[in-house]
């Protein structure tokens, strides 16, 4: 974890310090910085969850970026959402990943996980839930 927070720290100033851009490849910039921030918080999982929904309140990757790195945030989010026990938070935020990148949402194992998860979590949305996990092939 250490390292983790020496690394986002690192990439916060260097991020402050050029706008948000494609550089050689690579979207970078203040909001790739504070999307990566949550992505760091999920995979460190535990207390490091509450972290992740904290730097993802109140705020949502703009459009400038590209669709794949806004359709992860929200991947993030939704399992972040979901290990906290938003369960509802965690399937629109996995509706919103599918809106803004359909192919990269529906090959993500997280997403998989997850509405699998919301599936067995959620009987009142059986329907809606069961539609969505077999558009992305969940549990094949």
């Amino acid at each position: 974890m250490e390292a983790a927070d020496h690394h986002l720290a690192e990439a916060l100033r260097l991020g402050h310090a050029v706008p948000e851009d494609v550089y050689q490849g690579t979207a970078f910039g203040p909001y790739s910085v504070r999307i990566h921030e949550v992505s760091v918080a999920v995979s460190l999982g535990g207390d490091h969850v509450r972290r992740a929904l904290a730097v993802a309140n109140d705020w949502a990757p703009p459009r400038s970026l590209p669709a794949e790195r806004r359709s992860g945030f929200y991947i993030d989010l939704a399992r972040a959402q979901l290990w906290s026990g938003l369960a509802r938070h965690a399937y629109e935020s996995l509706k919103t990943a599918r809106h803004i990148s359909p192919q990269h949402t529906r090959d993500h194992p997280w997403v998989h996980e997850d509405i699998a998860t919301l599936r067995r979590l959620r009987r009142g949305d059986a329907a809606s839930l069961s539609n969505f996990a077999e558009w992305c092939h969940a549990g094949e």
